[in-house]
């Protein structure tokens, strides 16, 4: 209740949050990386090469110039980062708290109730602290990992359940009692009451939650030898049955990955709590839930789907998976028209970054990940703009939205094809790959 205390008491709370955010962050960017092993952060476990650690370096933001020291390991102002990333956070988060507290998700029309700020406030900041540890690994490595991901969409359905005032707000100038605010739900513009939760709402919930575990299973795919075999390539990937032959020199039998046991348990507890949720919650409170299902399915699904078309056109990988589940969380998050307009705003910066990249750094593979991610910060940010117009223009085509969308992507198949081929007629290579 940040909202009781002194303005001068928030300022430095909400500071410390920050900066204390920032430390988190720059461990888990280190920690969380997969290829690349580098124990940056003073809270890490240093590396045999570089120096021992002093005690200033455990000193947020001023602790990190003298961590220069290891430039011969890390390499030249390899600190410069973490060092801003504190910093950002640290300024960031106050500013942040007191937008939102101010009704910027509305542009200042309405200003809203200390409860609902507060719930934006938190779910948004773990929000764009998970995109910034993504971002940044994804640049690093040009993979997202499932530590990011996982956790995000987990609480971003939790919060759904619990918290309905907590999805994105719909400015409303009129009415008896004056301006108000109200939460924009998966079925916009039909905003009615909602009814009682049905049997089929359930079906389509578990039926996301099946195929987003799923997704998640460390599976390996052979798709040229055939459905068949990829099946049972996948799922000896994932699960490793015992062997059915035995061998001199094998002397440990396969089990069962830790990876798969955490899913298959998580699936477990994801159906008990679905079936608690459909049986026990409110009616408000389901329908918060099943458009964050709605969102995750559509975020990742419409990733998904260019990485199938991109990759067919191109052949070649389009886009990595991490993607797809970065992109459901965001669709868990924020619900599938934000993450609509912040694939559009994406597209948008991802195209600056592809001419930057080009020109100065030459490189071919493109992390998609960082686009997505400061997509849908953006939108975020300008919901107050995008919104009412995307509501009374996009939205208001209802169901035949989906259609535009498939015609989009048979669009873009075509247009990569055709890209494809003028760059062979002219005999031009070195294309940027998304990962």
């Amino acid at each position: 209740m940040l909202a009781l205390l002194p303005f001068a008491l928030q300022i430095l709370i909400l500071g410390a949050i920050g900066l204390t955010a920032g430390v988190l962050i720059n461990w888990a960017i280190y920690a969380w990386a997969y290829f690349l092993i580098r124990p940056i952060s003073p809270w890490m476990k240093p590396a045999e090469e570089e120096s021992a650690r002093q005690r200033q370096d455990y000193f947020p933001i001023i602790g990190w110039p003298g961590r220069a020291r290891d430039k011969k390991v890390y390499g030249r102002g390899f600190w410069v980062r973490p060092m801003l990333i504190e910093i950002v956070w640290m300024i960031g988060l106050p500013w942040f708290y007191f937008w939102l507290a101010g009704g910027g998700l509305v542009g200042q029309a309405v200003v809203p109730s200390w409860w609902q700020a507060e719930t934006w406030f938190w779910l948004y900041s773990i929000f764009l602290g998970l995109m910034t540890i993504g971002t940044f690994i994804d640049f690093d490595e040009k993979m997202i990992p499932d530590a990011v991901t996982i956790p995000g969409t987990i609480v971003a359905l939790i919060v759904a359940a619990i918290a309905p005032w907590s999805r994105l707000p719909e400015f409303l100038a009129g009415g008896l009692a004056g301006p108000a605010l109200r939460s924009v739900t998966h079925d916009y513009p039909i905003q009615e009451v909602p009814a009682d939760p049905t049997w089929q709402q359930l079906l389509v919930v578990l039926a996301i939650l099946v195929v987003w575990i799923w997704a998640l299973l460390p599976k390996f795919s052979v798709w040229y030898c055939g459905w068949g075999t990829t099946i049972k390539f996948m799922y000896a990937h994932a699960f490793r049955p015992k062997r059915k032959t035995t061998c001199e020199l094998r002397t440990k039998d396969r089990s069962l990955p830790g990876v798969t046991l955490f899913l298959c348990v998580m699936l477990l507890v994801g159906v008990v709590a679905t079936l608690l949720a459909w049986s026990f919650l409110p009616a408000i409170n389901w329908h918060s839930l099943y458009g964050a299902f709605i969102g995750l399915a559509f975020g990742g699904a419409m990733i998904w789907s260019i990485r199938i078309v991109g990759t067919y056109a191109m052949q070649q990988e389009a886009m990595g998976f991490g993607d797809v589940t970065l992109m459901a969380m965001i669709g868990a998050m924020l619900g599938w028209q934000a993450t609509l307009i912040a694939f559009a705003f994406a597209m948008t910066v991802v195209l600056l970054g592809v001419i930057v990249q080009l020109i100065f750094i030459r490189d071919q593979q493109l992390p998609f990940g960082p686009y997505l991610c400061a997509g849908a910060a953006i939108a975020i940010y300008q919901w107050h703009v995008t919104w009412p117009g995307a509501a009374r223009g996009v939205f208001q085509f209802g169901n035949f939205i989906w259609w535009i969308l498939a015609a989009s992507l048979v669009l873009m198949a075509l247009m990569l094809i055709g890209i494809q081929w003028v760059k062979r007629l002219f005999g031009l290579t070195g294309e940027v790959e998304a990962e």
